[in-house]
């Protein structure tokens, strides 16, 4: 089945009815770029009392390169051409890039798995199960984190997994029924069963953990430091962005720890808390598991950081996050 089968064949599911694309007429092109007339493939729709124009791509699309904006950007100018609403079509979307257009309002169909189209609808049939997924515990994440960061071997038993994490074995028998709940990890072989069974790695298990993972910034406070950035404390969000792309960082420096560390002993100890960014001289965040569990020079890993700047309204920290996975040993 071709590409607009399968679409004509996803949008009949949704209506309910069978449905009809209507090719736009050749002279409805004039004015438009000649690179977007030749990759693209034009159809008029008509739903729910509004015709929509589905731009579907003739040529293998390249938009996993091609950034948030410049896909708004495109979408916008098919607007401003045709004088009606445009929903773009994709023959398959990552996660993360699914996740971007739905925050930043991009109309979008991938046939037989998605159909954003605001303020519409949002029909999501396959990943409806993981959207409504619970989020992972602390101890569940950085679990994740270090089978992505570190790779360990298959057999490691849980009590390794603890020595590891700096959780306890009950803990980590915890954290096996979280994961094997979201289908992250097979169910245990046997009642002896000591270990953790991932069935994806590298970026495979990113992709399917994504909808289960939180920022792992539970607060952030201005602080009045006294002096340099004690042990169990690193680089985070902008100014560890910086480091790791060509994003130019804050003026104020931002800084992680462990929650329980704040009020432990770093409070008045190390730094003072200020209500105010004009007071402060740098910015901490408190995460609810330790950033030096993964931390590398000083600087939190690339994961947590992404998960962390997940959230930002600014296009270009979401185009450096996307360096990040990138530059990501999988």
């Amino acid at each position: 089945m071709n590409e607009q089968a399968k679409l004509r064949e996803y949008l009949a599911r949704l209506a309910e009815k069978p449905v009809q694309l209507k090719p736009v007429l050749t002279n409805r092109l004039k004015g438009l770029s000649a690179l977007l007339a030749r990759t693209h493939r034009f159809d008029e729709w008509a739903w729910l009392g509004k015709t929509l124009v589905l731009a579907s791509p003739t040529t293998t699309p390249d938009d996993e390169q091609e950034n948030t904006a410049g896909l708004k950007a495109r979408q916008r100018t098919l607007e401003d051409h045709f004088h009606m609403p445009v929903v773009l079509v994709f023959p398959a979307l990552k996660a993360y890039r699914r996740d971007r257009l739905v925050q930043f309002g991009i109309p979008f169909i991938v046939p037989g798995t998605q159909l954003f189209i605001p303020p519409f609808a949002d029909l999501c049939e396959r990943y409806a199960r993981q959207a409504r997924a619970e989020k992972l515990s602390a101890a569940a994440q950085a679990t994740v984190l270090y089978q992505l960061l570190h790779k360990p071997a298959a057999a490691m038993q849980l009590n390794v997994w603890a020595q590891k994490l700096g959780y306890s074995a009950m803990t980590l028998t915890k954290v096996r029924d979280e994961l094997v709940t979201v289908e992250l990890c097979a169910p245990s072989a046997s009642a002896r069963a000591r270990g953790l069974h991932f069935l994806l790695e590298g970026r495979d298990l990113w992709e399917k953990a994504r909808a289960s993972l939180r920022s792992p910034v539970a607060r952030k406070m201005w602080v009045h430091l006294h002096a340099l950035p004690p042990e169990g404390v690193v680089k985070a969000g902008m100014t560890a962005l910086a480091d790791l792309t060509m994003i130019e960082g804050d003026p104020l420096p931002t800084y992680a720890c462990r929650s329980t560390a704040v009020d432990g002993f770093l409070l008045g100890t190390f730094f003072e808390r200020r209500e105010h960014r004009e007071e402060a001289n740098a910015l901490l965040e408190c995460w609810r598991y330790d950033p030096c569990l993964f931390a590398k020079d000083g600087i939190v890993d690339r994961l947590s950081l992404y998960l962390s700047l997940a959230d930002s309204a600014d296009e270009r920290v979401h185009q450096a996050c996307d360096t990040l996975l990138e530059g990501q040993s999988w």
